[in-house]
């Protein structure tokens, strides 16, 4: 590859990252630092080996699994994790730790994590709710700027509340109570028929659950069908997605990933270790009780899957299978993202396209990494997941994990001070009843710079590897692998 093909190569890339961003997300990512990234990429091909060969040396020179072993066996960041990577040619998976440690009692029970885990995807279940309702548009059936209550009338105070407005979190929602304290179903249904727009909230922390919880009831009501059915038959089937579940079958309950016995201190000094989701139960408490247990998907959460079926879901979404560009590219507009400063310092309200996050300027608060296209997106859930999707330069990843099995979740800024960092980096927080559990409460930031901002780049050198394969017309076959690290 000469230096004028390079040269064209990285332009390509910085071009792309910026297509369709606004000013304040473009130029993320320098040329300097792509040049960097691809600098052992050539000269592993002057080598004149093979691409699997040079395929391990990218992965052995990353030391991305001594990182993965840092964040997963010294910081204990999470029990374990399972992280799936990808271009149109190579898949490479990534297995590490336990999927269970202790049981509801307490006690010493540890499962070792497989490649056919099966995690709860928590909020990344969000983004089926914009697939499918831009699917709805580009099959003609509703508009974006259609009123909610054109087609859930019942939403009596969403009188003037678009589509839009919730795919976008653009209006400040709220209950007359919590859904997560409703005795049943019914009752939770009561509560959220009666929401309404919260006019005393500045909505500049948009991010909520309740919009997608709307949506669902308008998606049923144009389709006739259950959501969670209208997902099987218009992605799950088309993709061959065959272990999308809200409910686990018995027999499949030993693959799932444990996500309870998680510590939560609030600011009176109460504290609980949460037993309540056992395997194949929603984390979300909101959608336990609104889905019935399992009986329905409510939208914001309760789908549960395995790496491989999210490999396909990015797939799907690379290859056009579930929505043209056209209506991609309305997903990942930003919607709520711009700059404010407090005290003569520049400060950035997170990125949201429809359902998804987006590049944020501010580094240590995006949740996409920053050398991906301007055409991408990204989901995050809050029992440890992570999906992101690039369908320009057709890369992705997905990690499952469960940092909320076995760890603190939630420390109120009162106890902040208490946690504990040890010599190795380890964070460890002391209940009141001298319990300790590692505190994981940083851990969707954490995760971004140690493990998927490094497996993304160690992509983009496998895919400028095919490039240049391709370049000199030397025949690539589609390839999966799987590390497990021990």
């Amino acid at each position: 590859m000469t230096f004028l093909e390079i040269e064209k190569y990285i332009d390509r890339l910085y071009n792309n990252q910026n297509i369709g961003l606004s000013r304040l997300q473009k130029g993320l990512y320098s040329k300097e630092e792509y040049y960097k990234l691809f600098r052992d990429v050539i000269t592993i091909f002057n080598k004149d080996i093979d691409i699997d060969e040079a395929r391990e040396i990218l992965y052995k020179e990353s030391k991305v699994e001594d990182r993965i072993k840092r964040f997963i066996f010294e910081l204990e960041a999470a029990p374990g994790t399972v992280i799936t990577y990808g271009t149109n040619k190579y898949r490479e998976t990534i297995v590490i730790g336990n999927k269970q440690e202790i049981d509801v009692d307490g006690n010493y029970n540890k499962e070792i994590m497989e490649e056919d885990s099966i995690f709860d995807l928590a909020s990344i279940t969000k983004i089926f709710m914009s697939l499918s309702i831009l699917k709805l548009v580009q099959d003609g059936l509703i508009n974006l700027t259609d009123k909610v209550t054109k087609y859930v009338p019942e939403f009596i105070n969403l009188e003037n509340v678009t589509i839009l407005d919730l795919l976008s979190f653009n209006v400040p929602l709220k209950t007359i109570r919590r859904i997560d304290e409703a005795s049943d179903v019914n009752e939770a249904k009561d509560i959220l028929k009666k929401i309404y727009i919260d006019y005393d909230n500045d909505n500049f922390w948009p991010y909520t659950d309740m919009g997608v919880m709307v949506l669902r009831y308008v998606l049923e009501k144009v389709m006739g069908i259950n959501y969670y059915d209208y997902l099987k038959e218009f992605i799950f089937n088309k993709l061959e997605m065959n272990e999308m579940y809200i409910k686990i079958p018995s027999s499949k309950l030993d693959r799932v990933v444990s996500t309870n016995m998680d510590g939560k201190i609030y600011n009176d000094g109460s504290y609980i270790i949460n037993k309540e989701p056992s395997k194949g139960i929603s984390y979300d408490k909101k959608a336990r009780i609104l889905g019935n247990n399992g009986e329905f998907l409510v939208g914001h959460a309760g789908l549960f899957s395995t790496v491989n079926d999210m490999a396909k879901l990015s797939n799907g979404v690379i290859n056009n299978n579930i929505l043209d560009n056209k209506y991609l590219d309305i997903m990942i507009k930003n919607r709520t993202g711009r700059k404010y400063r407090i005290d003569g310092v520049d400060k950035y309200r997170q990125y949201f396209g429809l359902l998804c996050f987006l590049k944020n300027p501010d580094k240590i608060n995006s949740h996409l990494f920053y050398g991906l296209s301007g055409k991408s997106l990204a989901s995050i859930g809050w029992t440890g997941n992570h999906l992101e999707i690039d369908y320009l330069n057709k890369l992705y990843l997905f990690m499952g994990s469960n940092r909320s099995h076995n760890h603190m979740t939630y420390i109120d800024n009162k106890y902040k001070d208490k946690v504990k960092i040890l010599d190795n980096g380890k964070k460890i927080f002391m209940l009141p009843n001298g319990i300790e559990l590692v505190d994981s409460t940083n851990y969707s930031k954490e995760k971004n710079v140690e493990v998927i901002n490094p497996l993304l780049e160690l992509l983009f050198k496998y895919k400028m590897l095919e490039d240049i394969y391709s370049i000199n017309k030397i025949k690539i076959n589609n390839k999966e692998l799987v590390r497990k690290i021990l």
